[in-house]
């Protein structure tokens, strides 16, 4: 079933501290009643988003200090609580978002290829439907805003996002998935460490959640990618070629390496163009690595188009990440994302952290951001 436990039990708390004469949670100055509020304050400058919080506003702004559970079915096998510190600031034409949360592993090794005994192969990802969490995967973190959704914000949960196993096989996918109830809708910003982590600049997937539930016409359910410039596609891609043996088999392996190194975890398109990441020109040299060489599997490419919306500058320092967000109050792109053109009303959110892992995730309760006014 889709899951609604969260919000049974946030409505129970809210009945027994009322009884006891109790605030349902702790206000910030300017912030009305309701759920956990991160009031964004207005600044005359944008920060500069490289995760390293040198401008001084930022230690002005009200943090909103909050925590994430594992989702049900969906829940992170590793850390699966997660306690998230976020700040907001907006300046005319922008909104900006400085996120940090613990992380004591720094997770790049994203299913890679490995080359043994002479041969490639991609190392094991373990997908949720084969049991158990991620062994090569990635951090990721996604950021969840509620364009039109009555049962998150009246829940205060993202629990009627959630489709399991069960209900899920009946619109033929083999895992749990996302959708909205019926006419509802999410702007989801999904941050992925190794795909979108190291381009230039460093940027966040623009995506959305819809109502869609058909195997057929939708392998990821509800959960979309805002589209990309159709003159210039842009996105990651899989670093994967094939090669022909000289029997006539075809043998499938990396495309690109970096000369000189046998343990490479990161290739960006950058490092293409610039020549620092060469291809591998034949099946001969697809077997003149050492044994024991890894190779990305993924090749990092700026995102285009409305896909291209949100930046983010990130570090992990001292098993700590910080992120530094950045994103147009407006986009232009009603259908797929949020808009803060009205700043005097909330705007409602959650976050998910994915600690290493493709699919199983903590997630935060629902809560509102609003614009401190000027």
């Amino acid at each position: 079933m889709v899951r609604v436990r969260r919000g049974i039990e946030f409505a129970v708390l809210l009945l027994v501290l009322a009884a006891l004469g109790m605030p349902a949670q702790p206000r910030l100055a300017g912030a009305p009643a309701g759920p956990p509020t991160l009031v964004a304050i207005p600044v005359d400058q944008a920060p500069m988003l490289d995760g390293k919080i040198t401008e001084e506003f930022w230690s002005r702004a009200p943090v909103l200090i909050f925590k994430t559970e594992g989702a049900g079915k969906w829940g992170a096998q590793n850390s699966s609580e997660t306690t998230i510190r976020v700040r907001g600031v907006y300046t005319k034409d922008s909104i900006y978002l400085l996120m940090q949360w613990n992380d004591p592993t720094f997770s790049v090794d994203r299913q890679r290829w490995a080359f043994e005994d002479g041969r490639w192969q991609l190392e094991d990802q373990t997908p949720l439907e084969r049991g158990g969490s991620s062994t090569f995967y990635e951090d990721k973190m996604a950021m969840m805003w509620v364009m039109s959704s009555p049962s998150v914000v009246d829940k205060g949960t993202f629990y009627p996002t959630y489709v399991d196993e069960d209900d899920s096989i009946k619109y033929g996918y083999r895992r749990p998935v996302k959708a909205m109830p019926r006419g509802e809708r999410l702007d989801m910003w999904h941050w992925k460490l190794v795909r979108s982590g190291f381009t230039n600049p460093p940027q966040i997937d623009d995506q959305y959640v819809d109502e869609t539930l058909d195997a057929r016409t939708a392998a990821n359910a509800g959960r979309k990618t805002d589209p990309d410039d159709p003159k210039k596609p842009g996105g990651y891609y899989d670093n994967i070629k094939s090669f022909t043996a000289p029997d006539g088999r075809t043998v499938r392996g990396p495309r690109f390496y970096i000369p000189g190194k046998n343990n490479v975890y990161i290739i960006t398109q950058e490092m293409i163009d610039r020549g620092e990441a060469k291809e591998i020109a034949s099946y001969g040299q697809l077997l003149e690595f050492a044994a024991g060489t890894r190779l990305p599997g993924v090749i990092g490419r700026r995102f285009t188009g409305s896909r291209a919306d949100i930046t983010a500058g990130w570090t992990w320092k001292d098993r700590v990440y910080t992120l530094e967000i950045g994103r147009k109050l407006d986009t232009g792109d009603p259908q797929r994302d949020v808009i803060f053109s009205d700043l005097s009303r909330p705007y409602y959110f959650g976050v998910g952290i994915f600690d290493n892992n493709q699919i199983g995730h903590a997630v935060s309760d629902v809560m509102r951001m609003i614009f401190r006014k000027r």
